[in-house]
């Protein structure tokens, strides 16, 4: 692993290509491996590194010496890579595209996606707050959230299984409507892709 030391960082700002070189070598991977998660296509993700690279190289004299170089990093990555997924879903051609990796992925990346959706679940409730009605909601986040089958969440809920079945049934609806908002589809793909291996 290259060790960055403090010269290191100076020459950077100062515009030393070796001391990018330097930079560059440290992070490459965990950036790439960031943007691979979130477009599931490499080429793509080798396009938004260079990318992420370019637009650190240009704002390095604004660089704090004595701060870490990684959150910086980490913030021009996640602004590149969210631009790049509004730009892209704006195309319903693309949006499909998008949709059919992330499902067809899902065997080799089922534990990425439940920690994508693990770390968006906040965000998640709060929308199917706004678009879901209670009961529904409620049926949705036991069974998939909390994991209870249906059986255990109709006893919750005092209901049969079959209300919990028709719930369910209306909330994976509820979700793919959502996901083909360019807004929220961002968000709700992961949580979609592993949807589909319980439904």
């Amino acid at each position: 692993m290259t060790v960055l030391t403090k010269s290191i960082i100076l020459n950077f700002i100062a515009g030393d290509e070796n001391a990018f070189a330097h930079i560059y070598k440290r992070y490459y991977q965990d950036i790439k491996s960031y943007c691979f998660k979130h477009t599931r296509s490499l080429e793509t993700a080798e396009e938004l590194v260079s990318d992420v690279f370019l637009r650190f190289w240009e704002a390095r004299t604004q660089l704090d010496p004595e701060r870490e170089l990684k959150p910086y990093l980490l913030t021009i990555t996640k602004n590149v890579t969210f631009s790049w997924l509004k730009r892209m879903l704006t195309d319903q051609k693309m949006k499909t595209e998008f949709r059919g990796r992330y499902l067809s992925d899902q065997d080799g990346a089922n534990q990425d996606i439940v920690m994508t959706a693990a770390m968006d679940l906040g965000l998640l409730r709060k929308i199917m707050g706004q678009r879901m009605p209670l009961k529904r909601r409620q049926v949705f986040e036991l069974c998939k959230i909390e994991g209870l089958s249906y059986a255990e969440a109709a006893n919750i809920l005092s209901v049969s299984k079959e209300t919990i079945k028709e719930h369910m049934s209306l909330a994976k609806k509820d979700m793919n409507r959502l996901a083909d908002a360019a807004d929220y589809l961002y968000l709700l793909l992961p949580f979609l892709a592993s949807l589909y291996n319980f439904f």
